[in-house]
């Protein structure tokens, strides 16, 4: 069964759900061409600004029809799409990113300010913390406005998609299942694979066989920043990201002390916050994590109670070895109840338990209990009332699936990849998952060690009846040097680096420039060529 057919059936048994459309209609001589922007943090924000910036002076930009972008990527676009008229006005925008990202500021009370508000959401999960703190304060600025409203806008730019992916489906299913990608665009939320949408302006609202039972606010593009952004490496590295971050900023200084113990809407200083017993919790999580023996912390614990509260963590720590892992995570979670009994600020206390459970992008399923008849949803897409989603590049860094949408027709794709490590991983990986799911995608020849570690700066491969593919690595011998000169690079913009100053800005934007222009009649010798191949067709 087509996805279409399955939106199709959607879209009949719902006013709310929608068959997924692209943007404009395109004309049969104008073959749909895409940009791709892969993830890598704040590395990818900069350099996909470089990139399309350098496009617009090479008067290139004007050919995209889409723009996709994955992680740090979206971070770029959701910055660019707030000017209806971005793309006429790169050089401008440009600017203003490298001013924000080098003098802007974010005040701890505001970061704050949005994670307590969150926190009484029953769908609160990691993203809200990452997004409100973490995202915010690498963006430098707090965008309230919501997708959906770029609707009404001039489609003067390329239309943009953002990519995500279904977190519960990515750790249970093989890698390349279809139903594991997420896209979210102005004008619908949804899978893919399996032609399931839902307006973006109702996508979070409670659902059930179809209809709104539950009205919810549109996320705002900040969370949106976080969601498809969440997950810059794996979980044990986010963890202990999170928790160095935390102990780090939250009990370092008398200004965040005042801040973070201010529990009540009113300011009220909370005076029951036990920032010892909260410490070590988070040392005994990172610990865990790490597969650190967690008895030492356990014993500092047992020291700062007495009573019951005692008697129950002696036995846990007389046992903690023979427990399995499983166990031992049941154990902790129980601890942030058993220690701070419901006194401890609401927001350290729901962190703690997401943190355990490694709970991200919570949003209540459009699809649950749908009316499924033929069996068109897989059983458990239909039945869970949630959905988790996280960082697309936890599954491909670069969003291939999505532009690849047969209704898309993307003819050419210019495939900017800044990721760290290996360069072709995305392209390599995306030709796994085409050849996995039926899809039209050229070959991709094995790479040596040799040139991963010292590409070129454009790669071109085509295949029979399928879309021609430019590839751009980020660091090259050609932006660079030697092996070891992009060894360098690749380890001065790092992806867990969350602040540049303004010369490594502009290195960086330098570095992303120049493959686009010392590429350019490349460039334009395959949009000439594809235009040429969808006319011929035309003509048969």
């Amino acid at each position: 069964m087509s996805s279409s057919a399955i939106s199709s059936e959607l879209a009949e048994n719902s006013g709310t759900l929608v068959h997924p459309s692209t943007a404009w209609k395109i004309l049969d001589d104008v073959p749909p061409i895409a940009v791709l922007g892969s993830g890598g943090g704040l590395r990818a924000m900069v350099a996909l600004m470089g990139t399309l910036s350098e496009m617009k002076t090479q008067n290139l930009l004007d050919s995209i029809l889409y723009l996709c972008g994955v992680s740090g990527s979206t971070w770029c676009m959701s910055a660019l799409y707030k000017d209806k008229d971005w793309s006429s006005q790169v050089e401008k925008r440009e600017e203003e990113m490298v001013e924000t990202l080098t003098t802007g500021t974010v005040t701890f009370r505001n970061k704050w300010k949005r994670a307590l508000e969150s926190v009484d959401d029953e769908n609160c999960s990691l993203t809200d913390i990452w997004a409100g703190i973490i995202v915010h304060d690498i963006v430098k600025k707090e965008d309230k406005q919501h997708l959906s409203s770029y609707t009404g806008k001039s489609m003067v730019n390329p239309y943009p998609i953002y990519a995500a992916v279904d977190k519960w489906r990515l750790d249970n299913k093989e890698q390349h299942d279809k139903g594991v990608w997420f896209e979210i665009t102005c004008h619908e939320a949804g899978y893919p694979g399996y032609g399931a949408f839902v307006e973006t302006s109702v996508f979070g609202s409670r659902f059930h066989a179809g209809e709104i039972t539950e009205w919810k606010e549109e996320m705002d593009m900040l969370y949106l920043q976080g969601l498809c952004g969440s997950a810059i490496g794996d979980m044990r590295e986010n963890i202990i990201d999170i928790i160095e971050w935390i102990t780090h900023h939250i009990f370092s200084g008398s200004e965040v002390s005042k801040d973070i113990t201010s529990s009540s809407q009113k300011g009220d200083r909370c005076g029951c916050m036990h920032c010892t017993k909260i410490l070590l919790l988070f040392d005994l999580q990172k610990a865990f994590y790490c597969d650190e023996d967690c008895k030492p912390i356990l014993q500092k614990i047992m020291a700062t109670q007495e009573g019951e509260e005692y008697r129950q963590l002696k036995k846990t720590h007389k046992t903690w070895d023979l427990q399995k892992k499983e166990e031992q995570k049941i154990c902790i979670t129980e601890m942030i109840l058993l220690l701070f009994n419901g006194k401890m600020c609401k927001l350290l206390m729901k962190l703690l338990h997401l943190m355990m459970n490694w709970t991200w992008g919570t949003k209540f399923n459009f699809l649950y209990q749908f009316p499924n008849t033929e069996s068109r949803l897989p059983s458990d897409l239909v039945q869970d009332e949630k959905i988790y989603l996280v960082d697309a590049g936890l599954s491909i860094n670069c969003a291939y699936p999505l532009v690849l949408r047969p209704e898309r027709q993307v003819q050419l794709i210019l495939s900017f990849d800044f990721s760290a490590g290996d360069p072709f991983k995305t392209v390599q990986k995306a030709a796994e998952y085409c050849k996995k799911n039926s899809i039209p995608f050229p070959d991709i020849p094995a790479v040596s060690e040799k040139e991963k570690a010292c590409p070129s700066d454009c790669y071109i491969y085509r295949g029979k009846n399928t879309p021609t593919v430019m590839h751009f690595p980020l660091f090259n011998k050609v932006n660079c040097g030697d092996a070891e000169e992009i060894k360098a690079a690749r380890s001065t913009f790092h992806t867990n680096k969350m602040s540049y100053s303004k010369e490594e800005i502009q290195a960086l934007l330098a570095a992303s420039k120049s493959n686009v222009r010392k590429n350019q009649d490349i460039i334009i010798a395959e949009i000439k060529s594809t235009v040429e191949s969808v006319r011929k067709k035309k003509l048969k």
